[in-house]
């Protein structure tokens, strides 16, 4: 299979007749060279790429020339998208099953909040997911740096990718007494399409994104009319190489290619049962696990977020364990509990909440400042392997495309 580079050269100058010339070098040898114009799309093509993937992140160098001007950049080969194996959906990298599994990320730290101390400190959460086999992050509520995405990139990082939310539907007393709920208006409406947009355009040249989420649980999600069909056809429009979860949790009524379900602590994915307020499973679309685990176990206050608010908050984790041993014995039972409905049911792959504590939560994999880590590396590296090893055995027949 041929890789198709889609390009578009911005110039400051309004109007040139210069043409640019992109180069693709892989291993320091030249693959394709083109040119075209600026300020407009164009596309070529080259021949039978090494295609990026979790296990082989293969990426290209590309070297784009404007007159004396020049830039450096990269590209990566993959395909994503939806088909049957055995009759059940799936999600496809590459024309085959991927068992996509991640944690739920945050990105909040002790000093910055939503701004990282440094790169390097950035990049050792990813580090520390890959080292422990998963194979993708769900990038929640939050968008960040290019660095992120490239360091997915180059780690070999799936990436699932939230659009941050409006605020989640809150209610207050009306002249009567009565409870009135409030929704976005269309002001607000108005803005977070605007800003899907955005997202969606500034990111997605980055191979390692592979799903848009539109909404999480229902927050500023209209309930009088469902916008999440309109949405999602939005999103196909502006990037039609990828898939949309377009509600992961609840108030789902069919939009998208996943059914996600989101449920603490044990997960429900694409199996016969589930609970409410998830819907139950359409055999439509992708069995997926949004979100589910979510135990938790205290430790010391230094390792804390000292913040009184956030402390009171503690004891709403969805369940606390006493000591770090018996958090990984939940953990090991709840990921055994996966591995289940992977070889029994429909399941397609799964979120882990999450990768680190976060303020009044503390039930990451490791600690808010990142110095205790929960985690026992072989149990979980083995548990996690035994999830692929159970998709492994659900796709040996080839799926076609949808």
């Amino acid at each position: 299979m041929d890789g198709q580079v889609n390009i578009t050269v911005h110039s400051s100058a309004k109007e040139t007749s210069a043409q640019a010339e992109v180069t693709v070098h892989k291993d320091g040898k030249t693959v394709a060279t083109h040119k075209g114009p600026t300020n407009e799309p164009f596309q070529f093509t080259v021949s039978s790429p090494k295609l990026w993937s979790p296990d082989s992140p293969e990426l290209y160098n590309v070297t784009v020339k404007l007159g004396k001007d020049e830039v450096e950049s990269y590209i990566g080969f993959r395909t994503i998208s939806r088909g049957k194996i055995d009759g059940i959906e799936r999600p496809l990298l590459n024309g085959e099953f991927i068992f996509m599994f991640g944690t739920l990320d945050q990105g909040y730290w002790p000093d910055g909040l939503y701004t990282p101390p440094s790169k390097e400190a950035m990049v050792y959460d990813l580090e520390m997911l890959k080292r422990l086999g998963f194979n993708m992050v769900r990038k929640h509520i939050k968008v960040e740096t290019d660095l992120f995405y490239q360091a997915c990139d180059e780690l070999g990082l799936l990436v699932i990718q939230d659009m941050p939310s409006l605020r989640p539907s809150q209610s207050r007393r009306d002249a009567n007494g009565n409870s009135v709920t409030i929704l976005p208006d269309e002001k607000q409406q108005a803005e977070f399409d605007r800003q899907l947009d955005v997202l969606v355009n500034q990111f997605k040249s980055f191979p390692s994104i592979v799903t848009w989420v539109i909404y999480n649980e229902a927050w500023g999600q209209i309930t009088e009319y469902h916008p999440e069909f309109e949405l999602t056809e939005r999103v196909r429009q502006l990037d039609p190489t990828r898939l949309v979860d377009s509600t992961s949790g609840w108030d789902d009524h069919g939009a998208g290619d996943f059914s996600d379900n989101h449920h603490y602590a044990n997960p429900q994915c694409g199996t016969p049962f589930y609970s409410t307020p998830s819907s139950p499973y359409d055999a439509t679309r992708i069995g997926f696990q949004g979100e589910f685990g979510g135990i938790g176990t205290n430790v010391s206050i230094e390792h804390l977020w000292n913040n009184q608010a956030a402390i009171d908050t503690i004891d709403q984790t969805y369940e606390i364990d006493i000591t770090i041993e018996a958090w990984n014995y939940r953990s090991h039972r709840l990921l055994n509990e996966l591995e289940d409905q992977v070889r029994l049911f429909a399941c397609s792959g799964g979120v882990w909440t999450q990768t680190t504590d976060v303020e009044g939560e503390i039930n990451g994999l490791i600690t808010y400042d990142r110095r205790v880590a929960r985690v026992d590396v072989k149990q979980w590296q083995a548990d996690i392997k035994a999830l692929y090893d159970a998709a492994a055995a659900r796709s040996k027949t080839t799926g076609e495309s949808s």
